[in-house]
C-alpha cells in the first residue's frame, strides 16, 4: 500500500498544483514569513537551492511531492494547508466543491505520512 498511497497522493498533489497554484504560492510565502525564514534559509533547511524556492514562489517551478512534505515539516504546517486557507478546514459549515477536493488532498497526505511512518518502525 505504501507505493500505491504515495502514487495516489502524488497524483492528487499534481492536480492541486495546477488548480490551486496561486493559493499555494501565497500560502508558501505566508508560512515562510511567519516562520521568519528567507528563501535561502528555507532552501537550506529543505536541502535545495535558493533558486528552487524562488522559482516555486514565482510559479516557474512546482515542488516534488517529497519537497512539498519537507517544506511543510520545516514550516510546521500540514502540507494540504498550502492549497487553501485554513478556514476551509476549520469551519465545517463551509460547503463547496473546493472543500471536498482539499479534504481529499488532506486525507491522502495523512494516509501517506502514516504509511511512511509505520514503514520506518
Amino acid at each position: 500500500c505504501f507505493f500505491a498511497c504515495a502514487s495516489s497522493s502524488f497524483l492528487i498533489i499534481l492536480v492541486a498544483m495546477n488548480v490551486y497554484q496561486k493559493e499555494f504560492i501565497q500560502n508558501l510565502k505566508k508560512y515562510r514569513k511567519e516562520n521568519n525564514l528567507s528563501q535561502a534559509l528555507l532552501a537550506e533547511k529543505c536541502g535545495v537551492s535558493t533558486g528552487t524556492i524562488g522559482n516555486i514562489e514565482c510559479g516557474i517551478a512546482s515542488p516534488s511531492f517529497e519537497l512539498l512534505l519537507k517544506m511543510a515539516e520545516v514550516l510546521k504546517t500540514h502540507p494540504a494547508l498550502f492549497f487553501a486557507d485554513q478556514s476551509l478546514f476549520t469551519k465545517p459549515y463551509l460547503k463547496s466543491p473546493e472543500r471536498k477536493i482539499l479534504e481529499e488532498i488532506y486525507d491522502k497526505i495523512d494516509s501517506y505520512l502514516e504509511e511512511k511512518k509505520s514503514n520506518k518502525t
